[in-house]
């Protein structure tokens, strides 16, 4: 497998396609079309009630890093609000959804997770923890052109590999692991343990594989 350790100056700010907010790109798998990917990891910070863009045939999961809390109304769906606590929200990106932030303080956005998949060949996971005390064993995905993707929201946290290398990832960076590739790491090393170096901290695990 190959790791590849990313921050702030590796990642794309870009503006929503319906104009009323701005995506942090943390990774992507680029493809020719309209929306320009295959799979898609990023932030976004929401500040003001108003409507998602339409993703067609596209799954979604969306997470909350800080800020407040964000209801959703959804198309066809039962309305859900999204804290820090709360677990990642998956629905089709084809839905119509508007939003409704509630900020924890004014005029600070609330920063949102948001992992996007093309529907007829990829799949996503995605978990929040907040890590304190007590190391997490995270599976690793190691089928071919498979990614797991760490993000630390919040603290520093120790990614040991098994007879691999153990790295720290600060607040605001995050770890990208290509299984398959080559890195001095065995391949069959498809588990590794996480940590808070600082008291706790809050990582947004996401793998991406093939269908």
């Amino acid at each position: 497998m190959k790791l590849q350790a990313l921050g702030p100056a590796d990642f794309l700010k870009m503006p929503w396609k319906n104009g009323q907010g701005v995506t942090t790109e943390l990774a992507v798998s680029r493809r020719a079309g309209e929306d320009g990917f295959d799979w898609r990891i990023s932030t976004a910070t929401v500040a003001v009630p108003g409507p998602f863009s339409v993703f067609a045939g596209i799954d979604r999961s969306l997470a909350i890093v800080r800020g407040g809390t964000l209801t959703l109304a959804v198309e066809g769906r039962s309305g859900v609000t999204l804290t820090t606590r709360t677990s990642p929200y998956a629905f089709p990106g084809e839905l119509a959804v508007s939003s409704t932030p509630s900020l924890e303080v004014d005029g600070v956005p609330i920063d949102d997770f948001n992992v996007m998949t093309r529907r007829d060949g990829w799949q996503h996971t995605l978990a929040q923890h907040r890590l304190e005390g007590e190391a997490l064993t995270w599976t690793l995905p190691n089928t071919v052109d498979a990614v797991a993707f760490l993000y630390c929201a919040q603290g520093d946290v120790q990614v040991s590999f098994r007879d691999g290398p153990t790295l720290v990832v600060p607040a605001g960076h995050a770890l990208r692991i290509d299984a398959g590739a080559t890195d001095g790491i065995a391949d069959d090393a498809d588990v590794c343990e996480l940590r808070a170096v600082t008291p706790l901290a809050d990582v947004f695990l996401t793998t991406v594989a093939r269908r």
